[in-house]
């Protein structure tokens, strides 16, 4: 009789399981592109779901006639009756909505931190085109690094740097990513723009903790950018002319549904500006050339290949006494980057992505006098592959993501060459030449345990192989959230965090001459340990986000250096790094809104960041330089109607951390013919700069909407209260009394600007 109950069950279970079937599929406009947080409604199971930030759906139904509605603001509804009877996938094309202008969709439009709210996600923020466009800020280009330093957690260097120091961390704790491609240089201008053209971006994801299994190889954050991945449906250009710099963008259609291309170029005319209204000269450019061909062979594939160059150029030639016996020098950096991407879908509701990339950043400093020349040269060299598995409905309601990485890095750290008088100063030589290659195997399930819990578990597993050594960390990752209503929910998360390349620099701020350097047998892996637990709450009636979060970060083996080291033209600087211990903890606040007129976000943090090396200080802790302990940020536009809309910025950050002169004593001199001044130090990042604060404040015109051809005026003041908030300190003396004094130099005053942007 139990024989025979066991069986009964067994072939109700069996007969359950063949009644029902997987239905997925993917939503996207008639151009290709993807619509995130599509809403699905399906009759007559009832099923309401949401599209994931790709586009795409997933569900176990039972088999059966089947009517599926797609909705998305802005465009028609799609409706569609069929027979389910096996597993299914679909792809469903939405139409504009003839006649819905702008206005209705920001009444519309979902915030993208409320997709975060419904996901195990924590200290993950989302930033649309417009966040960026809508900033004012120098010069007026728009610039996705400048948007980052608004969020909470992260900080900014100097001011007007592109420098983010994230929760306590160094610039290079930073991977930044641009279509799955490492940028080792994200700036132009020595920091003042970033090298992401604004006109390609589709979708800017910054990570500071919480971070999926499959992203590693830095301790602080990930910068995930994508360009613009639709399939052009007809000839798209757009331009943008400012004070600064000029940009033009064009995008093709190839065959009809199936292949199109895009470029987009930018260049500032700085140089041609300044010789154009005097006599001085400031020779100095750069531009940026970005290209994607984007492939769709068959209804299961998907291609795009990527290609990005940056160059800064500056050549100066100075000869006071004009006998052509002048000083040049010349200086040129820039990055390359080089991605193919195959998506494909598989059975069974897999899906599988492969990336082969290649990046490049170098530079090289040539300084020549007569017959002296001294020169600089420094490369790194990446090669890499990254294959992902996703399947989206594991075991009813999980979705398994795991993949495998590598990358091989070839670095040429620092080579000098010199001839002439000057070098016997400085001699040629060349620093060894490194190559490492990291692999990663990582995997991650997430699934809902209940109405109310949900989870995230994962792992990655990382290694480094250099020429001697091999390094192996696990990397665990988990993360849960506990809905306490459908519009609030408590969050926590876990993560285990390894990187395998340093970046070493003498500066507290980002340098074009910092030098990249893989581990060694006597140079570990910096690690990480970081906890996070967030509480956040969406009002929908009134279009609001608000996030609360707390963190705790404990790293270890943090690059440092003997004081008085000189890194650059310095082929021995291995020997003077050392490493210590870090830890960064705060609380980060951000209450956004992102529809109706009035749009914009409210951030701020409150944070610490340690720092201890045995070689330093007495082996004691002391205030890292990234230590800011007030950071906030108010971002505002206001949409007056469909034509006007005002915005403004005021930021204001607690000034960075130094070491002073406390005061002087007196010893012989080693001739014995007089006396020396020895200084005395406080201790280390004892005294930090004035707090820098600021106002932006800007306001667009633009066309009418109805028109084919659409322009915008966007004019505005960077600095409106002409604050000079300080960039540094310099010693001065008081001639009568000897006496040292600190000044704190500012860098910029109020500055106007004024841009004209089109497209058609």
């Amino acid at each position: 009789m139990k024989i025979l109950v066991v069986i009964l069950l067994i072939l109700g279970i069996n007969s359950v399981m063949a009644q029902t079937v997987t239905l997925k599929g993917v939503v996207r406009d008639q151009g290709g592109e993807r619509l995130p947080a599509a809403h699905i409604f399906i009759y007559p199971d009832s099923i309401n779901l949401a599209a994931t930030n790709d586009g795409k759906f997933s569900k176990t139904l039972s088999r059966g006639r089947k009517t599926i509605i797609v909705s998305f603001i802005g465009y028609e509804v799609y409706q569609q009756v069929f027979s389910l009877q096996k597993d299914t996938t679909i792809s469903i094309s939405l139409n504009p909505t003839i006649g819905q202008l702008k206005e209705v969709e920001i009444i519309g439009e979902r915030s993208p931190q409320e997709e975060i709210l419904q996901t195990n996600r924590t200290s993950t923020y989302l930033l649309t085109p417009e966040d960026i466009r809508m900033l004012p800020v120098l010069g007026g280009e728009a610039d996705v690094i400048k948007a980052l330093q608004l969020l909470p957690g992260t900080v900014r260097g100097v001011e007007g740097s592109s420098d983010l120091f994230v929760r306590g961390g160094a610039a290079d704790q930073n991977l930044v990513l641009l279509d799955d491609v490492p940028i080792y240089n994200p700036s132009h201008m020595l920091g003042f723009l970033s090298v992401f053209n604004p006109d390609i971006l589709n979708k800017v994801e910054a990570i500071n903790g919480g971070f999926p299994a499959e992203f590693g190889g830095r301790l602080s954050s990930i910068l995930n950018i994508e360009t613009i991945d639709r399939i052009a449906d007809k000839t798209r250009v757009s331009g943008d002319i400012g004070i600064i710099a000029s940009r033009l963008f064009i995008e093709q259609p190839i065959v009809k549904n199936k292949a199109s291309i895009w470029i987009a170029g930018r260049r500032t005319y700085i140089d041609q500006v300044v010789k154009a209204i005097g006599n001085e000269e400031l020779p100095y450019y750069f531009y940026d050339l970005n290209g994607k061909i984007v492939l769709r062979p068959s209804n299961h594939d998907r291609v795009e290949i990527s290609y990005y160059g940056g160059v800064d150029q500056l050549e100066l030639y100075r000869d006071r006494d004009n006998d052509g016996d002048g000083f040049l020098t010349n200086y040129n950096a820039g990055n390359t980057s080089l991605a193919l991407q195959w998506n494909r879908g598989l059975h069974n509701n897999w899906n599988s992505t492969l990336s082969v990339i290649r990046s490049e950043y170098k530079y090289d400093i040539r300084n020549a006098f007569e017959e002296n020349e001294l020169r600089a040269l420094s490369d790194i060299q990446d090669y890499g592959a990254r294959w992902l598995l996703q399947k989206d409905s594991v075991l009813g309601n999980g979705i398994f993501k795991g993949g495998i990485d590598w990358a091989r890095h070839n670095v040429s750290p620092n080579i000098i060459n010199s001839q002439g008088t000057i070098a016997e100063i400085f001699e040629s030589s060349a620093t060894s030449g490194k190559v490492s290659n990291e692999l990663a195997v990582h995997a991650q399930y997430e699934w809902a345990a209940s109405d109310r819990w949900r989870f995230n578990v994962g792992t990655r597993a990382s290694m480094a192989i250099v020429a001697d050594k091999t390094y192996f960390f696990p990397e665990p990752r988990v993360s849960a959230r506990y809905a306490l209503t459908n519009d609030e929910a408590l969050k926590f998360s876990y993560s285990r965090m390894v990187q395998y390349m340093h970046r070493i620099s003498n500066s507290a701020v980002t340098s074009p001459t910092d030098i990249w350097y893989p581990v060694t047998s006597s140079i570990r892996p910096q690690t990480s340990h970081q906890v996070a637990l967030a509480w956040q709450r969406s009002f929908p009636t009134k279009d609001l986000f608000l996030s609360m979060e707390a963190y705790y970060k404990s790293m270890d083996n943090l690059i440092g250096y003997e004081e008085g080291t000189n890194l650059f033209l310095n082929n021995d600087f291995e020997s003077k790094l050392i490493q210590g211990k870090g830890n960064a903890y705060g609380l980060e606040v951000l209450l956004r809104k992102d529809a109706g007129k009035f749009t914009g976000w409210i951030s701020y943090t409150l944070s610490w960041s340690w720092r201890q090396y045995n070689e330093i200080n007495n082996g004691e802790w002391f205030y890292s330089r990234y230590d800011r302990r007030h950071n906030g940020a108010v971002v505002m536009q206001y949409a007056i109607n469909k034509r006007w809309a005002v915005s403004a910025v005021w930021e204001f950050i607690s000034g960075s951390r130094f070491t002073p002169v406390i005061g002087q004593y007196v010893i012989l001199a080693p001739t014995l013919t007089g006396v020396d001044l020895v200084p005395i130090y406080s201790g280390i990042n004892e005294v930090k700069l004035a707090d820098s604060h600021r106002l932006d404040m800007g306001i667009k015109f633009r066309s009418k909407p109805d028109r084919k051809f659409q322009w915008q005026w966007f004019a505005g003041v960077y600095n409106a209260y002409n604050r000079a908030n300080p960039i540094g300190i310099t010693i001065e003396q008081d001639e009568a009394t000897n006496a040292l004094r600190y000044e704190q130099p500012g860098l910029f005053g109020l500055i106007p600007f004024i841009s004209y942007g089109f497209k058609f």
